[in-house]
């Protein structure tokens, strides 16, 4: 048996693996293709209502557009409300100070206490007034002596006993006697206080009492016995009373002529009040004008200093529509309403404005209008 040599079986398997690595991958054959089954309709409903799924009606496009608004109710608008503080009354409260630099003596009231008009409310002494008690008396002493040498040397005169400068110079003393009396006076005056005072005070401790000039109760004392007080230093006692009820307000816009107010106090309570006028310039700081009010019929007696709201209340039915959606046609006032999905101009009446919102007649509250008037008149053009 003839033997084949290992090189030629070496030489032949390399051949065929060469055969084998020439040779192309056929095609894969194709798998049968299964049909997808048909989308439910309900799922295609869900996909479309999908938020933010775009929208691409005719009345889609045109609401991207021009953004549309409802109109609201007047009453509650921000635009109707302003702050509001109520003044004190010039007749309910008062200051007790002492005219001149004076001593406290003695305080007769304490915080709390109902004082009358005229009551007492500290003494003190008052240099300048017990000077001026002092030349008042002593004028009118030199008034007194010089008005008996004068009716002396008229009885003289009448004899011819009398010299003409002796007269002269007798009515030249009685004049300066008799307006040193006056500059004392002035002065006496001038601390509430009359010729009579003036020998009171130099017959007692030069001590004067430092009256209420008001009815009312004390609500601050502020002074210690013996302390000095200046004329224009800090008041020894205040005293406050009830008096007519005036409210400043701060508007932002010109009420309309048949507007309402009201205040509205803290706690919720509500009154009533009239506009007395507004103030003919505006606050540089802040675009608003001064208003003010008063209760009517007198109203309510309030505090002093109370910081409160004042509504105002349309007198005639409005609606509170964004500032952008009113515009202007020459001078009619308008807005752009959603009428089936069409926009349509529609005239108002602006009643007032603020920088965001208008009031405006002639439009109901719940309406659909432009938010941008101006935008939608646009539109409006073919």
């Amino acid at each position: 048996m003839n033997r084949i040599p290992r090189t030629s079986l070496l030489a032949a398997a390399a051949l065929v693996a060469l055969a084998a690595c020439s040779k192309e991958p056929g095609p894969v054959p194709a798998q049968p293709s299964q049909a997808s089954p048909a989308e439910p309709a309900s799922l295609k409903l869900a996909k479309e209502q999908q938020p933010g799924a775009a929208d691409t009606t005719p009345a889609a496009a045109t609401s991207a557009r021009t953004p549309w608004v409802r109109a609201r109710a007047a009453e509650g608008v921000s635009l109707l409300e302003a702050p509001a503080t109520v003044l004190p009354a010039p007749e309910g409260v008062a200051a007790v100070t002492p005219p001149f630099r004076a001593r406290i003596t003695k305080i007769s009231v304490r915080a709390g206490e109902k004082v009358a008009r005229g009551q007492v409310i500290a003494e003190v002494v008052m240099p300048e007034v017990v000077q001026a008690a002092g030349a008042y008396a002593a004028a009118s002493t030199r008034l007194e002596a010089y008005q008996r040498r004068k009716d002396q040397l008229d009885g003289l005169k009448k004899e011819g006993l009398v010299k003409l400068s002796d007269l002269l110079e007798s009515e030249t003393k009685l004049a300066e006697a008799r307006a040193d009396q006056q500059s004392a006076l002035a002065t006496l005056r001038a601390a509430d206080l009359g010729a009579a005072d003036a020998r009171r005070i130099l017959d007692g401790s030069g001590q004067v009492g430092l009256r209420s000039p008001i009815s009312g109760m004390v609500h601050e004392v502020k002074a210690s016995i013996g302390e000095t007080r200046e004329a224009a230093g800090e008041p020894i006692a205040r005293v406050a009373a009830d008096g007519e009820t005036r409210v400043e307000a701060r508007l932002a816009y010109a009420p309309p002529p048949t507007a309402k107010f009201e205040l509205i106090l803290p706690d919720g309570t509500r009154h009533p009040v009239d506009l007395l006028g507004r103030a003919p310039v505006v606050d540089p700081r802040d675009g608003t004008t001064a208003a003010w009010f008063a209760g009517r019929n007198g109203g309510a007696r309030l505090p002093a200093g109370l910081s409160a709201r004042l509504a105002v209340k349309m007198g005639e039915a409005a609606a509170a529509v964004p500032a952008r959606a009113v515009a202007l046609d020459g001078k009619q006032a308008y807005v752009v309403r959603n009428v089936a999905g069409k926009p349509q101009r529609l005239p108002v009446q602006v009643l007032a404005t603020s920088g965001a919102d208008a009031l405006v007649k002639g439009i109901e509250p719940g309406a659909e209008v432009a938010a941008d008037a101006a935008l939608a008149g646009a539109e409006e053009r073919p």
